[in-house]
This record gives structure tokens, C-alpha cells and sequence, in this order.
């Protein structure tokens, strides 16, 4: 006879399993009455659970029948949308569909008329915070708030990120770029830290320009020592440990941006707890960091109450201490009594630091892409350059003006280059939305009225639509035989890098067509002087009312980066895998292209398999090698 105990389980069980049961019937009968074509899967992707059990239950579940799994379980892994792209919508026959599974349903969409809708009726069709749910680490943000408590933190924290300042991100970029190069030259003949160095010089850029902390690069002796900036074990002699603290300001930036997982996911008093010595220095770093921030916060409110403020930085900390009602005036009409501060300490913490967070990586990875995607369009490179000189001449980088300078990079063909790069490697996989738990919404489809179904979570797959033949200008692929993805637009050329399909005058040599006048566009998200693509139909900083706040500051250091390493430098596959530089030399210019070619088909290898979501899409395997070289002095310089 069955144990009480067993019982009660089995009663458990038989009750939870009901749960289930009734929850899917009720989330299929909705998919079935919404219109939109749907296909069932046993899990939900955002998950928790599922999430952690996928590093082993894939790997199982890949072992069954694929009639037992298609399509279901391909859709329900979470690199999907980066590593099939458009090949589900074409396999279903739609931009659009539905994924049914007990705990919730999932709507995926890669129509720019789908995007463009929701984003437009974005009380409709709100934020799905639960994904950010995690970035509250030192208190609530722009990222992790919506409705009014978006636009109150949107109204105090956007003036800082205005025209007017972008200029010190260009001079600020082009300083450190400098620096990044002369760290390569004095450092490493083969770069194998490309994606740490990029990381690094985003976040001097971002940490000088928005926070007036100042982070320098370290010489031959310091980099021997301390290794990459991600590792965050940059040792005391880095940088100076500031009073009252046990790390450095660099040091424990760069252990909090490293391990970023491990905060998001491992709850305070665990990782206080652990004994594990990852756990320890990633909550002291997390302790430190707050520390700083906070002797900023005084520091910053000192100088606003004196009307001492700097005019050198945007100085994302004094604005958003002003918005807060912290200024000079109100302290002068009550100099007995504290301002009352419209954004609490703990919000103002938690906007710096997602500022950081998002704003470094995001402008890292597209010069880290870019480096990449025209070591191996060696055509588009020297374009590129051809553009650069038409532009700057013999003139030096610190010469280079913002107001004249800047909108020719943006019009002409290093802003195809950015956009092209964009168009392939996008920050974010999939872009998240949701409808109201209680109340379904209208939806156009593919020109029929659908009904999304109440609490549906909302993905607009970014890879997709930005390959989306139908919304994209198309030519046949450069090498049929050899496909650059083996499954998604194998038939067309929107796998490639083709920064030219973004001119509009591809037969400009110089491909700069606008005057020194011409301002750089504020809202655009691109150039209008280049090609432009439908209404949601390009998305790397979003659309619409929560599109990016940074987009303009990440694109001016973007241009800014690649204009100095591109006017006098060349970038080069380092082929030291194949063969050596003595043999590289005797090569005659058929051996140095076959050698090229295949340390080009290991990095296009590379960009499908080894790439994957962190925080943003970047490499998660192992590094791609790169030489820089002084124009002129390329090995390999084909000239088809």
C-alpha cells in the first residue's frame, strides 16, 4: 500500500499536470482563434528552468528523430533566431507565426509592417520587462521601466544625449583610437584580443564622455601583467585604488562587465555567500563599483550646489541629479531643507551603470565586426579608404572636425560600412514586446486582421528581418557553390557583407555626397543620402517611442573608430594557422590567395557557429586573428 507521502506527491503531480493541460488547451484554442499560423512546442523558451536544463536536455533531444522535433524544437532553443535567421519564416511560409507551449505563447515576426505597427502602439503592445527584469542591479532604469516611469526617466536622463555633445564623443573616440592603435603597435604583432580591445576602448570612450572618469590605456609593462580589461584582474598598479576602497575604478568595472552573467543571475546574498572565489570578486566588484558611483553622486552634487559643473563632458551624472530637482536654484530658495529628488538614489545608480552596460558593448562588438568583415572584403576596405581620403586628405586625425567631417563618414561609405555591419550583426537577436496579461490585440497580417492573443510574448527577430527578401534589394549569392549559411538565403546575396548595397551610387568612387553643412540626421535610422529600407525593415537600435537613446552616440564612435584605423591603416587576416610568414613571403600571388581563402572560410565558419547572445550577439569562441598594417605594406591586396 502507497505511503501517505506517496500519495500526496502523486496527488501533486496529477494536479500540476492538469495545470499544465489546461493551460495549453487554453493557449492553443487562442492561437487557433488569432489567424496568425502557429506550431506547437513543449517548452517556452524564457524560461528559467528550461533555460539552465537546455545545456544538457538539447544536446539529448537533438539525439531523436528529427520527425519527432521539426519544428517545433529548433524554435524553442535560445540562439535560434540567430542561427537559423530567416529560414523558419521562409520554411513557413510566412513573416509571421506563433509558437504554442503551456506556459506561454510566442509570437515571432520578421514583417516590417508587423513591427511597424506595434511600435507604434506601444501602450498596446508594451515592453516585456520580464526579460530585464535582472539589469535592476543597483536600482530601476529607462531599460527596465515603462508607461509613465519610462517617460519620467526618459524626460530627466535623454538631454545629456543631444547633438550638441556628440562632438566630444568624436574627439574623445578619435584620442582613444589612437591609443588602441599605439597599444597594438608597442604590444603584438598578431592582434588575438581584438573583441577585449574593442570592449575596452568603448568603455574608456563611454566612461571619460558620459561619466568624466578618465581610464587610460596600459603601457607594454601593464599589458604583459594584466592581461585583457574583460578578465577584471587588472592588477593595483593599473590604476589607482581611490580612498576608502579595496579595487580600483577600472578593476571593478571590468570584473562587473565580465562576469555580468553571473550578476544577473545569482541573487546578492548568494553571491555574498559562496565560497567560491568567481562569487567573491564579482560581489566585491559590484560592491566597489556602487561605491564609486556613489562618491560621483556626491561629488557631482557638490559641484551643481556651488555652480561648479564641468562644461568638458556630457556628464550623464549631472543631468540626471538636475532632472532628480537636485540644482542650484532649488537649493537657494530652501537653504535649510534637502531638494526633493524626483529620481530616488537607487535610480540614478541603476541608470549609470545600464548606460555603461548597453553602451559600451553595443559600439565594442560593431567595431569588433567591422575590423573583421573588411579583413575579409578586402574590395569594400579599400573603398572605404578611397572614401577616407576624399574626405580628410593628408590632413592629421586631430585636425578631423565634428560638424564637417562627421555627416561625410555618415553619407558616404563608411556609413554603408556601419550600416552593413549592423544589417548582419545586430545587438539584440530578438526584440522584445508583449500584449497586456487580459486583453488581446488587433493585428494586421500579411493584409489580414489577426488577433493577438492576451499576456503573448513578442519577438521581432532582427537577423530575419534584416535578410528578409521581401523587404530587401536582392542579387545572386558571390559563390553558389559555397553558401556563407547553409540553410537561411542561400539563393540571394543577404548573407553577405555589401556595405555598396547601401550607395546609391555605387559608381562614385568617393561615394560622399554630402556638403560640410549638412548636419547629421537626429531620428534617422540611417543616412538619407544612403539606400533606405522600409519602415521596420532595419531595426538595430529598435523603432519607434523605445528605440535606443545612445543610437547617435554609438554611431559617432563607431564612424569616428573606423575613420582614424582606415585612413593610414589596413586591416589583414593573420594566416599563421596555415602558414608562416617566411613562407608567406615566398608565396607567389595564387599560394597567398589560397592561404587567404582559407583563413577567410574559418572566420565565416566562425561568425555562424561561434557566435551567440550574452548580453549582445558577439563571438563566444574563441577569437579571430588580425594584423594591422601600415597602407601600403599589405600582404594581401587582391584586387577582385
Amino acid at each position: 500500500m502507497a505511503s501517505p507521502i506517496t500519495l500526496t506527491l502523486l496527488t501533486l503531480v496529477l494536479l500540476w499536470a492538469l495545470k499544465i493541460g489546461r493551460q495549453f488547451a487554453r493557449n492553443l484554442a487562442a492561437a487557433k482563434a488569432s489567424g496568425i499560423p502557429y506550431t506547437i512546442s513543449p517548452f517556452y523558451p524564457n524560461n528559467r528552468f528550461y533555460q539552465l536544463c537546455s545545456l544538457f536536455l538539447v544536446p539529448l533531444i537533438r539525439l531523436l528523430p528529427k520527425t519527432w522535433t521539426e519544428p517545433w524544437f529548433e524554435l524553442s532553443t535560445m540562439e535560434w533566431g540567430w542561427e537559423r535567421r530567416y529560414e523558419p519564416f521562409k520554411t513557413f511560409g510566412t513573416d509571421t507565426f506563433i509558437v504554442v507551449s503551456p506556459e506561454r505563447i510566442v509570437l515571432s515576426t520578421a514583417d516590417p509592417d508587423v513591427i511597424s505597427q506595434i511600435t507604434t502602439r506601444r501602450n498596446d503592445f508594451p515592453k516585456a520587462l520580464e526579460v530585464y527584469g535582472s539589469l535592476r542591479i543597483y536600482g530601476n532604469n529607462i531599460v527596465t521601466s515603462e508607461g509613465q516611469l519610462w517617460r519620467h526617466h526618459r524626460k530627466i536622463v535623454s538631454p545629456p544625449f543631444s547633438e550638441k555633445n556628440n562632438s566630444l564623443v568624436w574627439s574623445e573616440t578619435l584620442s582613444q583610437t589612437e591609443e588602441m592603435v599605439r597599444y597594438w603597435q608597442e604590444n603584438c604583432k598578431i592582434i588575438t584580443t581584438l573583441a577585449d580591445d574593442t570592449m575596452r576602448l568603448s568603455l574608456h570612450i563611454i566612461s571619460r564622455t558620459v561619466f568624466g572618469v578618465a581610464l587610460q590605456w596600459p603601457n607594454k609593462t601593464e599589458a604583459a601583467l594584466n592581461g585583457p580589461v574583460k578578465d577584471g584582474k587588472e592588477g593595483a598598479s593599473s590604476a589607482t585604488i581611490g580612498k576608502g576602497h579595496d579595487m580600483s575604478y577600472r578593476d571593478a568595472l571590468g570584473s562587473i562587465l565580465h562576469n555580468v552573467i553571473t550578476l544577473l543571475i545569482v541573487p546578492r546574498f548568494l553571491l555574498k555567500r559562496l565560497p567560491s572565489q568567481h562569487m567573491k570578486t564579482t560581489y566585491k566588484a559590484y560592491i566597489e563599483w556602487g561605491k564609486y558611483m556613489q562618491d560621483l553622486f556626491a561629488t557631482k552634487k557638490r559641484a551643481i550646489l556651488a555652480g561648479e559643473e564641468s562644461s568638458s563632458t556630457i556628464d550623464l551624472m549631472t543631468a540626471m541629479l538636475k532632472g532628480a530637482g537636485i540644482t542650484r536654484e532649488n537649493a537657494l530658495k530652501s537653504p535649510t531643507q534637502t531638494p526633493t529628488q524626483t529620481l530616488t538614489d537607487a535610480e540614478i545608480l541603476g541608470n549609470a551603470f545600464v548606460f555603461i552596460l548597453a553602451g559600451h558593448e553595443t559600439t565594442a562588438n560593431s567595431i569588433h565586426f567591422v575590423l573583421v568583415l573588411l579583413a575579409i572584403n578586402l574590395a569594400s576596405q579599400r573603398r572605404l579608404q578611397r572614401s577616407l581620403d576624399s574626405i580628410f586628405g593628408a590632413r592629421p586625425p586631430n585636425t578631423w572636425d565634428y560638424d564637417t567631417d562627421a555627416p561625410k563618414l555618415f553619407n558616404g561609405m563608411a556609413g554603408a560600412v556601419m550600416n552593413e555591419e549592423l544589417r548582419l550583426i545586430p545587438p539584440i537577436v530578438g526584440l522584445p514586446k508583449c500584449t497586456p496579461k487580459h486583453t488581446p490585440q488587433p493585428l494586421d497580417v500579411a493584409g489580414k486582421p489577426c488577433i493577438v492573443p492576451a499576456h503573448t510574448y513578442i519577438q521581432f527577430m532582427t537577423p530575419a528581418v534584416h535578410r528578409n527578401p521581401h523587404h530587401w534589394p536582392t542579387a545572386p549569392p558571390n559563390d553558389p557553390a559555397h553558401p556563407i549559411h547553409p540553410l537561411s538565403n542561400i539563393d540571394n546575396d543577404l548573407e553577405e557583407f555589401k556595405p555598396e548595397r547601401w550607395l546609391l551610387d555605387p559608381s562614385d568612387p568617393a561615394t560622399t555626397t554630402s556638403s560640410p553643412s549638412s548636419p547629421l540626421p537626429i531620428d534617422a535610422p540611417t543616412s538619407p543620402s544612403l539606400y533606405t529600407p522600409k519602415k521596420g525593415a532595419y531595426i538595430p537600435f529598435s523603432d519607434g517611442h523605445r528605440s535606443c537613446i545612445g543610437r547617435r552616440f554609438a554611431q559617432v564612435e563607431i564612424l569616428a573608430a573606423i575613420a582614424y584605423i582606415f585612413k593610414t591603416y589596413s586591416v589583414e587576416l593573420a594566416v599563421d594557422e596555415f602558414a608562416s610568414d617566411e613562407n608567406v613571403a615566398q608565396m607567389e600571388e595564387n599560394g597567398k590567395r589560397k592561404v587567404w581563402e582559407k583563413a577567410k572560410a574559418e572566420v565565416e565558419r566562425k561568425m555562424v557557429r561561434d557566435m551567440g547572445s550574452i548580453i549582445t550577439l558577439q563571438l563566444r569562441k574563441g577569437v579571430i586573428p588580425i594584423r594591422l598594417v601600415r597602407r601600403g605594406e599589405e600582404r594581401f591586396d587582391f584586387k577582385d
